[in-house]
């Protein structure tokens, strides 16, 4: 498996996970995916815990009995969205229900992206804020997409929305952002 998979969620998605683990790859396998897998896990089950738990069952099921898998993000994704139903199922838990966006959106926050040195805290704060403004399922979509890397299918797939919708969001979350940065950078050239 090449390395860079694990640490570039841009990657083609493609990538295969081989049938023979290092110690090293499977850190890397588990330090990439593990923070996204329990929020996902969260999004079912809404309880940390048992989020957490079934995220390391699938991680010491790769370890102990690792296997071929063609497409490493939606195999760990399909497998902790199947394990999430079964324990529901099994616990008779109150009946899967669908999220709020600002539930979804607390869910797709977990990611932390690398910043680059050069680029001032201050313009970060300001395309968080103007990031934040965007109406709730919108901004879910956009960080999805730009902050975590999905593609438009896995986004309408896991979301339940056609890929067609997947894109005029993410069409119109960008005219929002550059519309605001625009009026900003009128705005500080109006102050001098």
């Amino acid at each position: 498996m090449q390395i860079k998979f694990l640490l570039n969620s841009t990657t083609d998605p493609g990538e295969a996970l081989p049938a023979m683990l290092s110690i090293s790859t499977f850190e890397l396998l588990y330090g990439r995916w593990n923070t996204i897998l329990h929020r996902y896990a969260i999004y079912y089950l809404q309880d940390e815990n048992a989020a957490q738990s079934i995220v390391n069952d699938l991680f010491l099921q790769i370890w102990s009995s690792p296997r071929n898998v063609e497409n490493i993000k939606n195999y760990l994704f399909r497998s902790v969205k199947n394990a999430c139903l079964n324990e529901l199922s099994l616990l008779r838990r109150t009946p899967l229900r669908y999220l709020e966006s600002e539930e979804l959106i607390r869910a797709s926050d977990s990611v932390v992206f690398s910043i680059n040195p050069q680029v001032s805290s201050e313009k970060l704060d300001f395309l968080q804020k103007v990031i934040s403004t965007l109406p709730p399922r919108r901004q879910l979509v956009f960080r999805m997409h730009r902050i975590e890397g999905f593609s438009y299918a896995e986004i309408a797939d896991l979301l339940e929305i056609s890929t067609r919708t997947v894109e005029d969001h993410l069409s119109k979350s960008m005219s929002y952002i550059h519309a605001e940065c625009k009026h900003s950078i009128y705005e500080k050239l109006t102050e001098a």
